[in-house]
């Protein structure tokens, strides 16, 4: 028995340590799929064992009880761990959701303060021209009534 139990729940539990960080959480995400893969090979791997421990505890009886009650704890320990992974990924996949769903939110909100910001800016800086204009046509008016008073033009 190349692949054993004990085998494949390590690589269940190195799927888990492996898996991204949920931030801010002990949660993490693993691959479904790949971990209940594992979860029912073990107990196929498991199965084959259980059969080959009967044969060996035929002759001694206490022998196969102590191996019927490891067997029974390590498909108890399997099973509650792909129910907790089952139930944590769920529980991703709707946080991530909802964290795009605020993503949207707050970038939409942030292109309305843009553009907000952008009318309110506009407005000041045409006001602004519209005071500049004004005074450079005062400006050419006191300039031409002084070059008219004083002869200037005829100095260029």
């Amino acid at each position: 028995m190349a692949d054993s139990t004990a085998d494949r729940l390590d690589a269940l539990q190195q799927m888990i340590e492996q898996g991204k960080a949920v931030p801010m959480s002990a949660s993490c995400i693993i691959n479904r799929t790949d971990a209940l893969a594992l979860v029912a090979a073990a107990r196929s791997v498991l199965a084959d064992e259980l059969d080959a421990v009967r044969e060996a505890a035929e002759a001694n009886p206490s022998v196969l009880e102590r191996a019927k009650q490891e067997a029974a704890e390590v498909v108890r320990n399997a099973q509650e761990e792909a129910a907790r992974l089952v139930e944590a990924t769920e529980v991703v996949q709707a946080a991530q959701l909802r964290a795009e769903e605020v993503e949207r939110h707050a970038a939409a909100e942030a292109d309305a303060l843009r553009k907000e910001a952008d009318v309110y800016v506009d407005g000041r800086i045409a006001a602004m021209e519209a005071g500049l204009q004004k005074t450079l046509s005062q400006i050419q008016t006191m300039r031409a009534r002084l070059a008219s008073r004083s002869d200037l033009d005829a100095g260029e």
